[in-house]
This record gives structure tokens, sequence and C-alpha cells, in this order.
């Protein structure tokens, strides 16, 4: 052989895991040399040994669990990643190493004990906040309480309880009115566990798919003088990733929300909607159980930046994100077999007329990065929503809007669209400017300026239509043949402040084109200060 073809058949050591060890109360700064771990408390559980401190606050078999190495297995270093990825999900855990000891070697093969050293943040926490707010002299408080226990049953369960309390006088004439005040009452309890759970799921399912389990159920009762409402609602979803690629899922199994009115002042739903549907729906009783499912996914890679993380700077960067949703088709097939009778048409739970539908909603955003001091980025969103079945309608808080911080910035948020509706007054029409399909364009150019001031150079264009012809909403509905003659448009200037962890943005935007009927067509050469300009103050990027 030639000298440089013996240089690449040169033998490599073959390195073989012979115990797992698990450290559970390692001090960093402690000498790592001289620890005494015979000292510990030991168990042994099928191929690891656990060496307890005083407290056994981990159960041997959620640490076996998170183990992907394996006793006398060749090395694998994706397998030692994996076990710090499944690690790292564990709250209670505020530090975690893997150290591989050389112990000797037999025959060809070099032996490894692998200790996985472990050390303890906090169990529990607590934190209080306190508002004040001066609503045209009318006071007001707001009280905010969370508590969180970070190793509820020994296996790195989180458990989370928030509670939340607000209240703010009214003054003025409160004839025909049941209260005098805004008050509101609100708590949220939720499990979350590090592991994949769920009945009859295998070892080797788990291993495979290292996901994360949440259990919420929450409470919302609210004042108001036209009405007295109560929220409820319950949460059973799983949340996984993969640091390689960057990549993030989320699947809810089953999301309930029930909203009931037990009070309100006498004819106030027909008072404030006889003919519109959509703002009745928003103050009747109602009831959704839906499934969805979530995908997240770029190229982004994040770098240490002395004490912080942020993010590498890339020639191109893309990000993906896409939901799915459906709600009400298990309620519909349970009504349907049980032959249960419709009810004005349509079937009811808790005698509540219960929501069907499915929706989609994706984005691409991708980023061109000059040098460190300019970049030009895309967006495209698109999204769609059909209600059926049980349903002439998306639920209001499942529609789509458009304007605001994040789309067309020419308009505020909820006054563009849908389609050509012309909106003339954006405080009692905002509750019909809503749709089922939304597009969204837009292009970025971003400047470093200096200090942490960036500079901003924008144009973007969307709109959202109806699936339907509804009444309350002329003009909204999507049609192939004209769509794009709706596509309203704005351009603008930004200007924000980058402090590496967070980002301040204050965006300035000028209608171009105007797609409503009876307004202005093209802005763009007849602008008008107080008719078509909108600022945006927001926190981090649009996309």
């Amino acid at each position: 052989l030639s000298g440089s073809d013996a240089d690449s058949t040169a033998l490599h050591k073959i390195y073989t895991i012979r115990n797992i060890i698990f450290v559970t109360d390692y001090n960093p700064g402690q000498n790592y040399g001289n620890y005494d771990f015979h000292a510990l408390d030991s168990v042994r559980y099928r191929d690891i040994t656990v060496l307890y401190g005083e407290d056994r606050y981990l159960r041997p078999q959620v640490l076996y669990d998170a183990c992907y190495m394996k006793a006398g297995s060749r090395y694998n270093a994706s397998e030692v990643d994996r076990t710090y990825e499944a690690l790292g999900r564990f709250g209670i855990l505020r530090y975690v190493n893997i150290d591989m000891r050389q112990v000797g070697a037999v025959g060809d093969d070099v032996m490894l004990d692998a200790y996985v050293l472990l050390t303890r943040g906090k169990k529990q926490g607590i934190s209080l906040e306190l508002e004040g707010t001066n609503s045209e002299g009318d006071l007001g408080f707001g009280v905010g309480l969370t508590y969180q226990h970070r190793n509820l049953a020994r296996g790195s369960e989180l458990l989370t309880a928030k509670f939340r309390t607000s209240y703010e006088s009214l003054s003025g004439d409160f004839n025909g009115l049941i209260n005098n005040r805004y008050m509101e009452y609100a708590g949220e309890v939720g499990i979350t566990f590090p592991q994949f759970e769920a009945p009859f799921l295998s070892y080797n399912f788990k291993q495979k798919v290292r996901a994360t389990t949440e259990f919420a159920v929450s409470f919302n009762y609210q004042e108001r003088p036209e009405y007295t409402r109560i929220i409820a609602g319950a949460a059973w979803k799983y949340h996984w990733a993969s640091r390689q690629n960057n990549l993030r899922h989320r699947f809810d199994l089953v999301d309930i929300n029930y909203v009931y009115l037990p009070r309100s002042t006498i004819d106030f739903i027909n008072q404030i909607a006889p003919s519109n549907p959509l703002l009745r729906y928003s103050y009747e009783d109602h009831f959704i159980m839906r499934t969805g499912y979530s995908y997240y996914r770029t190229n982004k890679r994040m770098i240490a930046s002395g004490a912080l993380r942020r993010y590498a700077l890339q020639p191109s960067v893309f990000t993906i994100r896409a939901t799915f949703e459906a709600a009400g088709n298990l309620l519909y097939g349970i009504s349907s077999l049980t032959g249960q009778k419709r009810h004005e048409g349509a079937y009811k739970v808790f005698g509540i007329q219960y929501a069907q539908y499915v929706k989609a909603d994706a984005d691409y955003t991708f980023t061109r990065n000059f040098n460190e001091r300019s970049s030009i980025a895309f967006h495209a969103g698109l999204g769609i929503g059909v209600p059926y079945g049980n349903s002439s309608m998306l639920p209001f808080e499942k529609r789509f809007f458009a304007g605001g911080a994040n789309g067309v910035r020419g308009w505020g948020v909820r006054t563009l669209g849908p389609g050509s509706y012309d909106a003339k007054n954006s405080v009692t029409d905002f509750i019909n400017q809503c749709g089922d399909i939304r597009l969204d364009l837009s292009v970025e150019y971003r400047a470093k300026l200096f200090w942490v001031m960036e500079g901003a150079l924008f144009a973007d264009a969307g709109n959202i239509w109806t699936i339907h012809n509804y009444e309350n909403q002329p003009g909204g509905m999507f049609k192939f043949n004209k769509f794009y003659k709706e596509l309203a448009a704005a351009y603008g200037i930004g200007l924000r402040l980058d402090f590496t962890y967070f980002l301040l943005r204050l965006d300035l935007g000028m209608k171009a084109y105007n797609p409503a009927q009876n307004q202005e067509r093209w802005p763009l050469f007849h602008p008008r200060w107080g008719r078509d300009a909108t600022f945006h103050f927001s926190v981090g990027y649009p996309f």
C-alpha cells in the first residue's frame, strides 16, 4: 500500500460500554476525581446502576427509560446525544453531564464505564403578579399567582397551577344591566410528563418517540354589565422534537372548549345582533371538541455567545410552520349512530350545538443574509377552514383575521377584508372582518444601522375571504376569477432595537392598494396620512 492508502486504513479503537451508572446528587463544584461513589445508596435496575444521595428523587425506571445507551453495546455518539436530549426535558434537573471512563480492555475492545452525572434543581417555585389599571377614571387591579412543582411523583412531572383575578369599577347608568363592574376569576391546572404517557404503549415505542405529555384543565368566570359568562376547557397534548433536524411536533389528542352564559340582560343578544350570526355566536353557549397537529421545522442553528445563546449567521435560513385541526367528527358520529334527534337543524350535546369543521394553516419564511449587516426576508402564508355537518360557519375564534403587526401592515389588526367588504366603522364592523381563507405575502429588507438600531423597508400583500356568501359580509366570498384583484397591498419602513435576547419593533405601514368597495382604490397615488398610515409596535420580527 502507498503511504496515503496506509493512512486511510488506519485502525481505530473499538469502545464498549461496560456499566452505566447514574449519580443523582452530583456537585459540579466538587473534585470529580475524589468523589466517593461507593459511599452512596446504590440501586440496581435492569442494566443500570443508580447511586442516590440523601433523597431518591427520581425513580430508577424513569432514568432507565431516558437512557439510550446500553450496557454491553458499542459506544455510539448518537445514543449519548439522545440521552442528553431525553434528560434535558426533566425540569427537576439543573445540570446533566455524561462522563466516559476507560476501565481496561478485553481483547481489542476498550471498556468504558458511563457515569451520568445529575444535579438537581429547585423542586418548587411560586410567583406573584400585580397590576393596576385606570380606564378613563374607572380604577381596577389584577392579581396573578403561579405555583410549580417540578417533581410531583419522582418522575420529573411538572405541576403548574395558575390563578388570576381582576376587578374594575364602572361609572355611569346601569339601569337594565345586571352587573356594575368588570370582574374575572381564572384558574388553570396542568401536569406535564417528560415521556409519552398512554395506555398499552411498549417500551420500544416510548424509546422511539420521545414525547412530552401534557394534561390541563382551565376555568374562567367573567362578569360584565350585560352578561355573566363561564368558559371551561380541558386538553390532552403531546410534544416532541428533534434537535438534530430543528424539528418540533405537537399533537392535540383532544382539546375541549365550553362556553356558557348563565345570565344576560333581557334581549341582550337580540339587541346587539338581531340578524348577525357571527355576533350572536360570540355571546351564545357553544361547545368545541377538536383534535389538532402542528409541525415546525427550520435550519437555524444556535451557538453560544458568552453566557447567552444566539442564532448563527447563515447564508440562507428557512422556517416552515403548519397546523391542522378537525372538530366535531366523533360527536357527530355518535349522534348519528345513536339516532339522536336534531334541534333547530343541528345535533346538540348538553343542550348546546357543537362545532364541526376542518382547518389547515401553513407559513413559509426564507431569509437571505448578504452579510452581518443586511438581509432580505420573504414570507408566504395560506390558511383555510371549512365548516360542514353540524355547522354552517366556523366558530368566531377559529376564523382568520387580516391586518396588524404580522399581516398587511397598512391596516390595523382585524380591519382588513374579507374580500372587498366595505367596513364603515372599525369599532362596530370588526365582528364582520373575519374569514375562512387567508393569504399573506411579504418581503422585507433589513439593515443594521448603529448600536442596537436596525432599519427595515417592507411590502405586504394579502387578504381574507369567506367560504360561503354570508349576508352580513357582502363582497367577502372567495372566487377564483377575482380573488387576485382583492389582494390588499401596503408598504412601509420600520425601526427595530435588537438586544440579542429580544427585539422591539416599530413599523409604519401605508396603504398602497385597497380592495374595499366604495373606498379609495389606489392610496399609493393619492396618500392621506390620517386615512392610510398605521403604526405597529410589537416584539420580535413579523416573520
